[in-house]
């Protein structure tokens, strides 16, 4: 109390003898009592009265509220709920960020709210020890090093769960766009190449009572053989590390290795995360297990797939087609794959829905809240 009556003796207007307001005594408190007594000695008493309390009020009621930092628009509704709680600072540019640019934002943030496309590592995450929370605006992780955040005592959240049913439909649509021959009959039509009705004319398949090899059976992986077993009568393979009891049960689903459901399957859809044992999980030699009348669909992650391996095993009519939504060096795809009558590629829109991207932007602003508002909890911690 002695340091607080000095300073307010000190910071006296003389000339009118009126006291400027000041709060009770804290680190900030004496901090800003420094710039009071520069001003003192300096030129205090030629001040008016109204510049001095404008001044003592913008610098004591401003409370600095954490930043968040997030590298690229995002929906609307997710930067409103940050905007609530603290100080918002979004990168407007719709490109992923550069690496310099990322590197000289993160120092002055206390969140980071990252894209899939930003590569966060242990040397990125040093340049900021006072980074608390990074907050993916993703269900996969690959582009973020868990263990050096662990490390550093920083959270990582994802965003699971909103966008299941969204990667369900988009898969069913790959699976039914190759086997209806729905994008080469568009291309026909671009051509003005139709030539008429043929009994034998663009011969296709029906997805009735086919198997559906599901590799990895966590969300999307279940959602897409729910709808697949009651929407089109379709058997069940997965190959998951741990038995689903309650979908054999309901959906007469079957666990088995991965070699008996390439070999089984009449479509295998891939629904695993990108880890070092997934990383070319699909090479040569599995291609070459599938049946010759089956199709590949990946909407997992690009490098689960070996391209270029699946370029030879296409042209080779190893396997009846494939339908891409991501690739392994995204978002450059193998050169050969579009010239192709066999493939279906789209640019990455799983997850491209509205509901889907809104849900994933509210999933990623409270993971960002619940870390650093006391009583609030995140959603999604994939380090917790």
């Amino acid at each position: 109390m002695g340091n607080s009556q000095a300073v307010r003796q000190r910071v006296l207007v003389p000339s009118s003898g009126v006291r400027i307001p000041l709060p009770q005594p804290n680190e900030t408190y004496f901090s800003i009592c420094a710039i009071f007594f520069k001003l003192y000695n300096d030129d205090i008493k030629y001040r008016p009265v109204s510049t001095l309390l404008s001044i003592n009020q913008s610098l004591f009621m401003t409370q600095k509220k954490p930043v968040v930092f997030i590298t690229r628009p995002i929906p609307q509704n997710g930067i409103a709920m940050l905007k609530k709680h603290f100080t918002v600072r979004l990168r407007k540019v719709n490109s992923p960020i550069p690496k310099k640019e990322l590197e000289k934002e993160i120092q002055n943030c206390t969140a980071l709210l990252t894209i899939l496309t930003d590569k966060i590592d242990g040397k990125i995450m040093d340049l900021n020890p006072n980074l608390k929370v990074i907050s993916n605006f993703a269900v996969g992780f690959d582009n973020i090093d868990i263990s050096a955040a662990s490390k550093r005592g920083i959270a990582v959240g994802n965003t699971p769960g909103v966008l299941t049913q969204s990667t369900a439909e988009h898969t069913l649509a790959l699976i039914l766009a190759l086997m209806k021959r729905i994008v080469e009959g568009q291309k026909i039509m671009e051509r003005n190449a139709f030539c008429g009705w043929g009994p034998l004319y663009m011969l296709g398949k029906e997805l009735y009572k086919k198997t559906i090899g599901v590799v990895g059976f966590g969300r999307i992986g279940v959602r897409l053989a729910e709808i697949a077993y009651y929407g089109f009568g379709c058997n069940i393979l997965y190959d998951n590390p741990s038995v689903n009891k309650k979908m054999e049960h309901a959906i007469h689903a079957k666990h088995v290795k991965l070699a008996t459901l390439l070999k089984k399957a009449d479509v295998v859809s891939l629904h695993v995360p990108l880890l070092p044992h997934t990383h070319h999980l699909i090479g040569k030699k599995e291609l070459s297990l599938m049946k010759k009348t089956a199709y590949l669909i990946n909407t997992a992650r690009g490098a689960v797939v070996d391209e270029k391996a699946l370029l030879s095993a296409l042209k080779k009519g190893q396997i009846a087609g494939a339908g891409l939504d991501v690739f392994e060096c995204e978002p450059s795809r193998t050169a050969g794959l579009e010239k192709l009558n066999n493939v279906v590629m789209v640019p990455h829109t799983g997850s491209a829905p509205v509901e889907a991207r809104e849900g994933m932007a509210q999933v990623a602003a409270q993971n960002i809240i619940g870390i650093l508002k006391k009583g609030a909890k995140p959603v999604s911690i994939v380090n917790a």
